[in-house]
C-alpha cells in the first residue's frame, strides 16, 4: 500500500442482522464518537524512555482493555465506555506517539505498541484481560495474542489486518472514505504534548502501515478465543478477513451490516452488543 493511498485514506461467519446490497448504509454521514466521560483514573507509565498515557473507567467488575486505531486516541471510545464501564473496569491506552503518549521520533511498530500495553497492565497490576482493538488496535491485540499469550483472555478485533496487502485501497474513492475528516489531526493538536509534530507523526504512522504487520504466518499461535469483526463496507478485503479467521483455531467472524471501517461510531449499539456477547459481560 502506497503512502499516497494512506494519506487519502486518513482524510464459522456471523451476520449480526439482515444485511443486503439495499441495506441502510450507516455511512451516509460519518458520525463522530460520543464525548468520552471523565476518567476515574488517568496517568502515564514510563516505557523505554516514553510516557504511555492511560485512563480507566468504572470501579468494579472484570477488566477490559480497549486499543484505538492509527493516528487516533482514546477519544475514539466515547460510544463504548458508558456501555461497558457500568459493570466492568475499562482500561483505555493511547499508543506511543498517539494522543498524550510521547514519541521520540523512532519508527513506530505494532510490536512496541503490544509491549507498551503489557507495560501499562503491569503498572496497574492487571495480570490478564480481554483486549478489544479497532483497526491498528486490533493488529496490536493479535500480536499480543502471539507474543504475550498469558496476558490475554480473549481478543476482539474490528477492521484489522495481518498483512499490509489486506487493505483494499480501491474503496478510498467511495463514501465514507471520501468524506472530509480531520478529527485525528484536530484532537492531536489539542491533547498531544507535541502538537507541532502532527505531520511527522502522521507520516510515521503511514510508514508503519506500509511496512507492517506481517503476522499471517503466526496467527495459528493464538490459542485464546478470537472474534474478528468487520464492517460490511470495511477497508479490509473480505478474503483477508476470512484468512485471519481460518488461521486461528475456533475464531469467529462478525460482519456488521451497513457499516464501514468506522462501525464503532456508525452503529455503536450493534458493535457494543456483539462485543459484550462474545466476552460474556454485561
Amino acid at each position: 500500500m502506497k503512502l499516497s493511498d494512506m494519506i487519502r485514506a486518513a482524510s464459522v461467519i456471523v451476520m449480526i442482522a439482515a444485511g443486503t446490497a439495499q441495506a441502510d448504509y450507516r455511512w451516509k454521514a460519518l458520525p463522530a464518537p460520543l464525548p468520552l466521560p471523565a476518567a476515574d483514573v488517568s496517568g502515564t507509565v514510563a516505557v523505554q524512555g516514553e510516557r504511555v498515557y492511560f485512563e480507566t473507567h468504572g470501579t468494579h467488575g472484570p477488566w477490559i482493555i480497549f486499543l484505538h486505531g492509527g493516528t487516533a486516541s482514546v477519544l475514539s471510545w466515547g460510544s463504548q465506555v458508558p456501555a461497558f464501564s457500568r459493570n466492568n473496569r475499562v482500561l483505555l491506552i493511547e499508543s506511543r506517539g498517539h494522543g498524550r503518549s510521547t514519541w521520540d521520533g523512532t519508527p513506530l511498530s505494532y510490536d512496541r505498541m503490544a509491549s507498551d500495553t503489557v507495560a501499562v497492565m503491569d503498572a496497574l497490576g492487571i495480570d490478564k484481560a480481554p483486549v478489544v482493538g479497532w483497526s491498528d488496535g486490533g493488529n496490536t491485540a493479535l500480536i499480543m495474542g502471539i507474543k504475550f499469550p498469558d496476558r490475554v483472555e480473549k481478543i476482539v478485533t474490528s477492521g484489522s489486518n495481518a498483512e499490509p496487502g489486506g487493505i483494499d485501497t480501491s474503496v478510498f474513492d467511495k463514501p465514507p472514505y471520501t468524506f472530509p475528516n480531520d478529527s485525528s489531526e484536530r484532537s492531536y493538536k489539542i491533547i498531544s504534548p507535541t502538537p507541532e509534530r502532527w505531520e511527522a507523526f502522521r507520516d510515521a504512522v503511514f510508514k508503519m502501515w506500509e511496512a507492517e504487520p506481517h503476522i499471517a504466518g503466526q496467527l495459528g499461535q493464538i490459542k485464546v478465543p478470537v472474534l474478528v469483526m468487520v464492517g460490511e463496507y470495511d477497508v479490509i478485503k473480505a478474503e483477508h478477513t476470512k484468512m485471519i479467521v481460518d488461521s486461528i483455531a475456533g475464531a469467529r467472524e462478525a460482519v456488521l451490516p451497513g457499516a464501514s471501517h468506522y462501525a464503532l461510531f456508525e452503529d455503536p449499539d450493534t458493535f457494543n452488543r456483539t462485543v459484550k456477547d462474545f466476552l460474556g459481560v454485561k
